[in-house]
């Protein structure tokens, strides 16, 4: 038990935390997803990311983003916290499981947009966007994608917790495949909303094309300062040349060729900031 919270199943494991599934049984019996800092892992800078994920959470209300319930301290001292427990498949995943066409596919990214809308809006760069921190859930059958893990979220304009939170020098902070290029460099001071824009267009290139416009491949034996000079200068093909070139497209974008793929580069470098940026 860690409160009023009875810990039913571990569902994710990260470098200093754990989520687990678990039941609230007072004043309200539901489930929800408890994160709780390893034991062991509970130093001064992991306390104070996992304390800025938790504020990060509790800054934002918006349907497409996890919401974050409640938090404190374990019997051990670890804080935890509880937040909506959100069960999904990631957002590309979903849609080639379910060979959704173009059209669908667009529905349900630009509420992905609009959530890293209202984070920007709260002052709040998540930093790590991709796949599987979009999760598709699906209520009375319809698909909602929840944007979760903000562990690794940076604030604009005021801090997240009152202890330092530091990135030590020539630490990379993200995913490398979805790492936009300004995230790569050693000391990380350009990095604003537009990393996020970005990364939102590496989705949406993956979404539409069945592949990230650098490929996995290319990071698999390389090492640091290779995958550095790979997010930092080199130019991904346009995914006009991707769709129109590769058979193992899916079939949902193959359908499309070169047509498609000249509409997304135009999407991609106009409508994708608007979606963003634009009040509403």
């Amino acid at each position: 038990m860690i409160g009023l919270y009875k810990l039913l199943e571990q569902i994710g494991e990260g470098g200093m935390g754990e989520v687990w599934v678990a039941e609230q049984s007072e004043p309200i019996r539901r489930k929800v997803a408890i994160k709780i800092i390893k034991a062991g892992m509970d130093s001064r800078q992991v306390i104070s990311r996992f304390e800025a994920e938790r504020q990060a959470l509790a800054l934002m209300d918006h349907p497409n983003v996890a919401k974050v319930l409640d938090g404190g301290l374990t019997d051990q001292g670890r804080p935890y916290f509880a937040m909506e427990y959100v069960k999904g498949i990631p957002l590309t995943e979903y849609c080639d499981q379910a060979k959704l066409p173009l059209n669908d596919r667009l529905q349900l990214f630009i509420p992905v947009c609009q959530a890293i809308q209202h984070a920007h809006q709260k002052g709040i760069i998540h930093r790590d966007l991709k796949p599987s921190n979009i999760l598709i859930c699906l209520y009375d059958g319809r698909p909602v994608p929840k944007v979760i893990d903000f562990g690794l979220a940076k604030a604009m304009h005021q801090p997240l917790t009152d202890k330092t939170l530091y990135t030590a020098h020539g630490i990379m902070v993200g995913t490398p495949l979805y790492m936009s290029p300004e995230q790569a460099e050693h000391n990380n001071l350009d990095v604003d909303t537009r990393t996020d824009i970005y990364s939102l267009g590496v989705l949406l290139y993956e979404l539409l094309t069945g592949s990230t416009p650098l490929e996995s491949q290319q990071f698999k034996d390389a090492a640091l300062a290779e995958i550095l000079r790979l997010i930092k200068e080199v130019e991904p093909p346009k995914p006009c040349t991707r769709l129109s070139g590769n058979e193992s497209l899916p079939q949902s974008s193959q359908s499309y060729g070169a047509l498609l793929g000249t509409l997304l580069d135009r999407w991609a470098d106009q409508r994708l900031a608007n979606l963003v940026l634009q009040p509403r």
